[in-house]
């Protein structure tokens, strides 16, 4: 029988601890594993929770991570739903134009400091303590923007109110960016992991349907942001009840036997024991922990460890590539019609009500948001991300050449097909960048940066995100003046073949594979679900090296806690 190396490893692991402490932990004996990632429980574990119930276990974890971004969608779509009251003549708070433009814009400058402020947290607080802290300034923001101070206080200090309100939603919609994500790419089985991260748009969406909703039910925009203000609240008990810390996490830091129990609760386990062989698996993923405790912070936290971490290809790699495609994803136009969605119902010439065509827009994205989560979990990411360019691509390029012929004067001479081509092209776009460009960019950041790197690089990423939004968003009026309507179709068209393109040739596929599989990818060690079947030796000795100064310390705290059946409630 032909032995891998890499099982030699796991041998001379396994002989150490025996040699040293004369036990050996489960984490260090190598099971057959069903495909949920469940094993046949040795001796006297208990039996491995029933698949449905597993399964239940993941889609609440996934819920409950990812509703922060009800309250991030209602921030975005609140404004349409505010300020055409405010600008009412007889409103209780009336302002001007440009105090308008402020509202709306407002938000949007705060939300990418949001999306640095996240990254510092998941990374030196951890993931359930950024899931709980970005629903503080959520809900501060929209208490004070239903408050009537103005009645009170005046109304400079009412409108004041609702300035420094919509400063901490926008704060709020970014430090929501990243947390959900990643923590369900962390904590979620490889199975169901690529439908779980794309659950964080699904509740942006999600919130931007609710909120229009509301402001069409409700009188008041005042009492619009009061029920908003229930969605972070509701988020933050539930978070706080539910959600386990991550073990990837924990491990990080060197908390095993937390990590243990955390990893347990999220597998229903009977017993931490029950979940030892996929422990034994994310400590081959991590990094040997600190030995000291002034060293306790993850190694992306100071410049060096940061600097040193971009000079590895499984870092700077994906940080480059989901840079990449987030930038086509905004010059191609996709965030452009979210934010001029009736305008652009204009501009493109639909024969309709601009308003009835904008909500049937925004809850087909819903729609095919939910879909996507389910396809993507089934085709990947790559072929998903290709169709949603290239049909981008057509779509803004048919309805390009339309508007350029009909400025042409071929409008009456019966040539051209007809008012149902913009309003399909227009639609179509937006259900087909729905189904890759505008969905795919946030669900993969929770996948292909590192554990220590994850932080740091997905708060990075997407506040360059929006500050790609920002600009592309500001630039679209003076663009339509320069160019002309056709003009900046086609630019938008031209973009998003680029990124077809930049996509089929750079985006590796993250379906159905492990994360430290992903990291693989990264250094050269085989994508495309190719693996080498031979490793260099010097892998081989970084991997042991890697390994052996932890073995000491795990075999002595499994030890210290084997045969202990008690999962704490709440890590």
């Amino acid at each position: 029988m032909v032995v891998s190396k890499e099982q030699e490893l796991v041998n001379d692991v396994r002989d150490t601890i025996r040699n040293k402490v004369g036990w050996v932990p489960e984490c260090c004996i190598p099971a057959e594993q069903d495909n949920m990632g469940e094993k046949e429980p040795p001796g006297e574990a208990g039996p491995p929770a029933p698949r449905r119930r597993l399964l239940l276990m993941q889609v609440l974890l996934g819920v409950v991570a990812n509703m922060g971004g009800i309250s991030a969608g209602a921030n975005l779509g609140f404004s349409a739903v505010a300020l055409p009251q405010m600008r009412h003549p007889n409103a209780t708070l009336s302002v001007s134009a440009d105090e308008a433009s402020w509202i709306a814009g407002v938000a949007a400058l705060a939300t990418p400091v949001g999306c640095l402020l996240s990254g510092w947290l998941l990374d030196r607080l951890g993931r359930r303590a950024a899931l709980l802290w970005q629903n503080v300034p959520a809900l501060l923001g929209w208490l004070l923007i239903a408050l009537p101070l103005d009645e009170t206080l005046g109304r400079d200090h009412g409108l004041g109110a609702v300035y420094v309100g919509r400063i901490l939603t926008g704060l709020a919609t970014g430090m929501g960016s990243v947390p959900g994500t990643v923590y369900v790419a962390e904590v979620g089985l490889k199975e169901l992991r690529g439908m779980l991260v794309t659950w964080t748009s699904i509740a942006i969406s999600l919130g931007i349907v609710l909120v229009y909703v509301i402001g069409a039910v409700l009188p008041s925009w005042r009492l619009v942001a009061a029920v908003c203000g229930a969605f972070p609240l509701l988020t933050l008990v539930l978070v706080y009840a539910v959600v386990v810390e991550s073990p990837v996490w924990l491990l990080g830091r060197g908390r095993v036997s937390e990590a243990r129990a955390a990893l347990a609760r999220t597998r229903l386990a009977r017993s931490p024991a029950d979940v030892d062989d996929e422990l034994a698996a994310l400590v081959r993923e991590r990094p040997p922990p600190p030995q000291r405790a002034a060293d306790a912070a993850p190694a992306a936290s100071g410049p060096r460890g940061l600097l040193r971490d971009l000079r590895r290809p499984e870092c700077w790699k994906p940080l480059l590539i989901m840079n990449v495609f987030f930038l086509f994803q905004q010059l191609s136009g996709v965030f452009v019609v979210i934010f001029y969605a009736v305008d652009m119902v204009v501009e493109a010439g639909v024969d309709a009500n601009p308003y009835y065509v904008t909500v049937m827009i925004g809850l087909a994205r819903l729609l095919v948001t939910i879909v996507t989560g389910f396809l993507s979990n089934k085709v990947g990411r790559r072929p998903l991300a290709i169709i949603s360019g290239a049909g981008m691509t057509v779509c803004m390029m048919a309805l390009a050449t339309h508007l350029l012929l009909q400025s042409g004067g071929l409008a009456g001479s019966g040539l051209l097909p007809g008012p149902w081509l913009p309003a399909a092209a227009l639609v179509t776009f937006i259900l087909a960048s729905t189904l890759g460009f505008l969905t795919l960019p946030w669900a993969m950041i929770g996948e292909v940066f590192p554990a220590r790197f994850r932080g740091v690089a997905g708060g990075f990423t997407t506040c360059s995100a929006y500050l790609y939004s920002f600009a592309v968003v500001k630039a679209h009026p003076g663009a339509s003046h320069a160019l002309e309507r056709h003009g900046v179709f086609f630019f938008y068209g031209a973009m998003a073949l680029l990124g077809t393109l930049f996509v089929a040739l750079a985006l590796p596929e993250t379906q159905g594979r492990s994360l430290s599989d992903i990291g693989e990818c990264f250094k050269g060690r085989g994508c495309g679900g190719r693996r080498r079947q031979l490793r260099q030796d010097a892998g081989e000795d970084e991997a042991a090296a890697r390994l052996q100064p932890q073995t000491d310390k795990i075999a002595a705290e499994l030890k210290s806690i084997n045969g202990n059946d008690v999962i704490p409630s709440k890590i």
